[in-house]
């Protein structure tokens, strides 16, 4: 059942604690979330339709950091702010987080969520060096100055990446050294990566999917997207496949890293 979204303007969290579980949410669109967005035929625009299911709902001890590097409390669209040149939805995000928090059930649990996605990048965009990658580690290590733990990498990335032969043979290789650079600069060497199998794209996406699938590095699990209900366009998912997908990462979360 789906409600209206309720949600104030105001942003401040009721919960004065800072996060002590935090989460980086990256990738590209569906990442970002596009669930909800539609044209509205009367503005000429692209718009969210607001529409929140109960999964995706507010909890004042789920927080996520703004593009100016404050807590607030989280609510959809978590990129809206982070993916400025479209219009952002409904993501995996918020599920993700409502699910994770319910399991552990302890008033003690704050998360933080850090939305780091960006529309239409491919994975060579997500260098060591290049502006999204640095971004993502600083907006990361200054999610840590409250003292919390980084406890997973929700990556859905490479839909960009199956137009062209060499990037979608490539994919395997680039993945893996984001990961150890990624690793490496925020001093995880185990930090625990939830990849996304894609599910739309065309071209060589199975080139794609089996480098996701069969990506071989400590703590990384691959949660497969195929099968998820994609919006008319064929390549984003809906608000309904989002909330699906958010609760499969929770679960690969709390059975591979609880």
């Amino acid at each position: 059942m789906e409600e209206k979204s309720k949600l104030s303007g105001e942003n401040k969290p009721e919960n004065t604690k800072p996060p002590n579980q935090i989460f980086i949410l990256s990738g590209q669109s569906n990442m970002a979330g596009r669930g909800g967005v539609i044209k509205d035929h009367h503005l000429n625009r692209w718009v969210w339709d607001q529409i929140l299911p109960p999964e995706c709902s507010p909890d004042p001890s789920i927080l996520r950091l703004s593009s100016d590097l404050k807590w607030e409390q989280a609510h959809e669209p978590l990129h809206s702010d982070i993916d400025t040149t479209k219009v952002c939805g409904v993501g995996p995000g918020m599920a993700f987080a409502n699910a994770v928090k319910t399991r552990l059930n302890s008033d003690s649990v704050v998360i933080g969520l850090v939305p780091c996605a960006s529309g239409g990048t491919a994975i060579k965009e997500w260098e060591r060096g290049s502006h999204l990658y640095e971004t993502m580690v600083k907006r990361t290590e200054e999610s840590l100055k409250s003292g919390g733990e980084v406890k997973a990498m929700l990556w859905y990335q490479g839909e960009s990446d199956v137009l062209d032969l060499h990037d979608a043979e490539s994919y395997g290789s680039n993945m893996d050294r984001l990961i150890k650079n990624l690793r490496q600069d925020l001093d995880l060497p185990s930090l625990p990566i939830i990849q996304v199998a894609i599910a739309s794209g065309g071209g060589y996406i199975d080139k794609v999917r089996e480098a996701q699938l069969g990506l071989k590095l400590s703590n990384v699990v691959c949660v497969d997207a195929k099968g998820l209900l994609l919006k008319p366009d064929n390549l984003h998912l809906t608000t309904e496949a989002q909330v699906q997908l958010g609760l499969s990462l929770a679960q690969a979360y709390l059975s591979n890293f609880c």
